[in-house]
């Protein structure tokens, strides 16, 4: 028994480090009533994979515990997507469920989304994911902003708003990295 419970651990902690995402600068801020996340880090799988998980949208709640639900609405044309999505945000005590509505461009190797305001349950969201190849790795720039258009419970929701964008976005990439090396 205690042989097998070995096995067990060993084989876990192969799993825990099998995914290496390497951050190589973050930062989150609130600017101009907007909360932004800038992170640079490093994918350990081909772009190919990496760049058919990001684009995998239907998929998305996989990658971050945070999203309840996410559909492509409608394709406009063949480099672009209208995706729904539906976000649990908890603040401290404070919990909602988030619609969102984006417009994601499709680049070779970038995406950009840009939230309709009328369809969504936030006043400003943008997002860039750039991607890049060196050697067998991935690097990925990212930058979201992002203006709530609810209510926010005031200094202390800033510092919690700031700590989700941070471990959802370095959750969701790791997440990203374990899919894309087991395609």
């Amino acid at each position: 028994m205690v042989k097998g419970g070995l096995w067990l651990l060993g084989l876990l902690s192969l799993s825990t480090t099998a995914w290496s995402l390497e951050i190589e600068s973050s930062a989150a801020r609130y600017h101009d009533r907007r909360y932004q996340f800038e992170m640079v880090a490093w994918i350990d799988a081909p772009m190919d994979k990496v760049s058919a998980v990001l684009r995998d949208y239907a998929h998305y709640p996989r990658l971050d515990a945070h999203i309840l639900e996410a559909r492509v609405l409608e394709r406009p044309d063949d480099r672009s997507v209208v995706l729904g999505t539906v976000l649990r945000a908890c603040f401290g005590p404070f919990c909602r469920n988030v619609r969102r509505v984006e417009r994601v461009e499709e680049a070779p190797l970038e995406l950009t989304a840009i939230v309709d305001p009328a369809r969504s349950d936030v006043r400003f969201g943008e997002t860039r994911t750039r991607l890049s190849v060196s050697g067998e790795r991935v690097r990925v720039e990212y930058h979201t902003s992002v203006e709530p258009g609810f209510w926010l419970p005031p200094l202390v929701g800033r510092r919690w708003m700031l700590r989700t964008l941070q471990q959802a976005t370095v959750e969701l990439f790791r997440n990203v990295e374990a899919q894309a090396q087991l395609k």
